[in-house]
């Protein structure tokens, strides 16, 4: 039965599954009261992205949100412990220096021995990867050109403070933390052709040369979280770009993420020449991924290869990739309904909408495929899906549906791999 189906059926006649994630036997089989996924393809690990918009206005918030129990935090970790994946990457969960985010949201939702309110049992997922990122970081550099140096658009990432729309890689399986590399600090000037933007008014570069030369590529980080997972080693290419939006003409943001999301086709891509190697990580080490290497590469990447406003090349090129696996797209049945329901720009879109992962503004862009996780053709895809659920009104389960949709403005999207 395709996982399309196996939803739908699912989600109509609320049927549960046994669902307890390996490794924790001990902990009692509880069948939920909605599955938003199928059970784990038998030899596999489940991969997921998601989006949990766990950022906050200000510093420190997350954290007293976090402690004191907040709503929309328990029905993201009810997500979470629904679909079981082995390995997640959460994006836009703040970083804080003082709090361990991550590793709260870790064993105060997902680990917590209490059912949750889809009936779910504990999903442990001790292991965690988090650093620092970009976002907040002053970069004492009037980056917007409107005079000042101190406005969330002058940090070296989009922030109100440092560590806003953090990330954070959570897993069932050991993480060699020494051998992972992060690129909070690789310059955008470094990329081979890197895609300077340019003011029309002047026909000129919009930063000048100091400034470029000093500008950072990650608009949050890139990570390459070694996981040790059934005696393999697992690389997960981590990353959120900036949104290709709230810029002007120049499209500064649409240049940089473009050349965030061109960072990993050059990664995990031979090099022609020397001069192209110029991954320096975080920890001085140099060079890209090796050419047989396992990897996932997983994120909101903020770029749909058919749709919205973004410069969708690199995009492309990566679902392109001759390394990448990039067949089976995961879907769901609500982002059908939903581009139906909401229409407007959605009605213009030329993409599939099951595709979709989005849920945005419809006058504006509608909704998109911005949430990806694509493994390396040396893994083979057993299943795949997008956690969005299709809503029948005045069905028993309608409300539970809704808020697992308005849990975020993004979707869950996992997949299951043979190593």
């Amino acid at each position: 039965m395709s996982s399309n189906r196996f939803l739908s059926v699912t989600l109509s006649l609320a049927i549960g599954f046994g669902c307890v994630c390996a490794g924790t036997s001990a902990l009692a089989q509880v069948a939920p009261q909605v599955a938003l996924a199928p059970a784990k393809a038998e030899g596999c690990i489940r991969v997921a992205t998601f989006n949990v918009s766990m950022n906050r206005s200000g510093k420190d918030r997350l954290t007293e949100d976090l402690n004191r129990g907040d709503d929309q935090i328990r029905q993201i970790a009810a997500i979470i412990r629904n679909v079981r994946p082995d390995v997640v990457l959460l994006c836009e969960i703040d970083y804080s220096t003082a709090a361990d985010n991550a590793k709260l949201f870790e064993s105060l939702y997902l680990a917590d021995p209490k059912t949750d309110s889809l009936g779910n049992a504990p999903c442990p997922l001790p292991f965690i990867f988090t650093a620092p990122v970009n976002t907040g970081v002053p970069s004492g550099l009037d980056l917007n050109n409107n005079g000042r140096t101190d406005d969330p658009e002058d940090a070296w990432g989009f922030g109100r403070f440092p560590g806003q729309y953090g990330m954070a890689v959570l897993s069932r399986f050991q993480i060699d933390q020494t051998a992972s590399r992060t690129f909070q600090n690789l310059l955008w000037s470094s990329l081979d052709k890197p895609l300077q933007p340019i003011d029309p008014a002047t026909n000129k570069p919009y930063y000048d040369e100091a400034t470029w030369k000093q500008l950072r590529l990650s608009s949050k980080s890139h990570w390459d979280v070694v996981i040790k997972a059934n005696g393999k080693t697992l690389h997960l290419l981590a990353s959120h770009p900036t949104p290709p939006a709230f810029d002007g003409p120049e499209d500064r943001n649409g240049c940089r993420n473009q050349d965030e999301i061109r960072m990993w086709v050059d990664y995990i891509s031979p090099l022609a020449n020397p001069s192209q190697n110029y991954w320096v990580d975080d920890q001085g080490r140099k060079g890209n991924l090796a050419s047989d290497a396992n990897f996932v590469i997983a994120g909101d990447l903020n770029s749909d290869p058919v749709d919205g406003n973004n410069r969708s090349e690199s995009i492309k090129r990566l679902l392109d990739h001759p390394r990448v696996n990039a067949q089976s797209t995961p879907q769901s049945l609500g982002a059908v309904q939903a581009g139906e329901k909401q229409g407007q720009k959605n009605k213009e879109h030329k993409g599939k909408p099951e595709f979709d992962t989005g849920d945005f503004n419809d006058q504006a862009v509608g909704n998109l495929r911005i949430d990806y996780v694509l493994p390396s053709k040396t893994l083979k895809v057993k299943a795949s899906g997008v956690v969005w659920p299709k809503v029948e009104e005045g069905a028993a389960n309608s409300e539970q549906l809704k808020k697992i949709n308005d849990a975020s403005d993004h979707h869950l999207v996992w997949i299951d791999i043979e190593l």
